[in-house]
């Protein structure tokens, strides 16, 4: 069977996209590499909560339980998205690993690590931003019984023995266990340029929740107000602000450049002598599977953004959801993805009328 359209990840993106799709009569596959749908934030730290409310947190036709102004974790939005998927009877297949993509003859031959190929006539990545942790070259020359971890292979505290614990990049998610791994470890941070913090709520209302109304969430990525707060890359937590940070007990260094023995240096010349070392320099694609000419290159995937083009690839039946700034600053969070996901639908549809 070639299906009309085959999406790559079933996250926020892919699934919206899909039940969009299928109100539009148009075949879907969703292939998933997951055991579950949701798995990719079931991964996340247990003490994990969105910065967005449950009302910013949920797809067209269904509620997101709870006080639609509190906060979900991570199990909340992972079982959310496994009900959503079942709620709109949408055809995806669980542990599909997709290692190759073929083009011939505006087809589309997508294969799998079980040895399964997939036709379709309309292929969309939705494989989502946050895929592989970024690891610095250095992690090379730490020694073996320093043990390294990734931000998504942590849960707990009680799941590091060892007291000693140097966290490698200062965003959100590294700030965060930095501050959790405070009450019962030695922690050392090691930060890269500054960035500002905004407030989580102002006067009670949450901060994005106030710049989609001001239509600040939503601008452009290529506009002067896109670029600005790309630039800026502001975190909407002021709760784990160096000073407070710092009150916890977490010792601050710059950026890590070199490593000595045991010893992992700042470039100020600050260091410690880590037992285990967390990487935490947010994520990159995983471009290794999408093997047609010209789809990739070394900043990621191929594709255009902003709101008219956001998710356009230069093959004219190949498209992008769930990219961070593929329109704009929305585009990263689950409300983001609606809109992304609207327009891409669009796309698919078209395309499919001109073959």
């Amino acid at each position: 069977m070639t299906y009309d359209c085959v999406i790559i990840g079933a996250g926020q993106a892919g699934l919206c996209l899909a039940s969009f799709l299928t109100k539009k009569n148009i075949t879907v596959l969703i292939l998933e590499r997951d055991e579950r749908i949701g798995d990719v934030w079931r991964r996340r730290p247990d003490s994990m909560r969105l910065f967005t409310p449950r009302a910013m947190d949920q797809l067209p036709g269904l509620i997101m339980a709870g006080d639609q102004k509190g906060y979900p974790d991570k199990h909340e939005v992972a079982d959310y998205l496994e009900f959503y998927a079942q709620h709109n009877k949408l055809h995806v297949l669980l542990n599909k690993n997709v290692y190759s993509v073929e083009y011939n003859d505006q087809i589309y031959s997508i294969k799998t690590q079980d040895g399964e190929t997939y036709q379709a006539k309309c292929l969309v990545n939705a494989t989502g931003a946050n895929q592989k942790v970024n690891v610095l070259d250095i992690s090379r020359y730490i020694p073996a019984e320093i043990q390294q971890l990734t931000i998504d292979q942590y849960q707990n505290p009680k799941q590091l023995s060892s007291k000693n614990i140097a966290i490698i990049g200062d965003g959100a998610g590294g700030r965060q266990v930095a501050k959790e791994l405070a009450e019962t470890h030695n922690v050392t941070l090691f930060c890269g340029s500054p960035r500002p913090f905004t407030p989580q709520e102002l006067f009670g209302i949450n901060t994005l929740v106030l710049f989609k109304k001001m239509s600040i969430l939503n601008s452009d990525s290529r506009s002067i107000i896109g670029r600005w707060i790309r630039k800026r890359n502001f975190i909407p937590c002021n709760n784990i602000t160096n000073k407070i940070l710092k009150k916890k007990g977490v010792r601050l260094y710059s950026k890590l450049t070199s490593v000595d023995g045991k010893k992992l240096i700042s470039d100020s010349g600050e260091n410690c002598e880590p037992h285990i070392v967390i990487w935490s320099l947010g994520y990159k694609e995983d471009t290794d599977w999408l093997t047609i000419p010209h789809s990739s290159n070394s900043d990621g995937f191929i594709c255009q953004i902003g709101h008219d083009a956001g998710g356009k690839t230069p093959y004219p039946d190949l498209f992008i959801v769930g990219k961070k700034w593929l329109s704009c600053r929305a585009s990263e969070l689950i409300y983001g993805s609606v809109n992304d996901a609207q327009r891409v639908a669009n796309f698919v549809e078209m395309a499919l009328k001109n073959k």
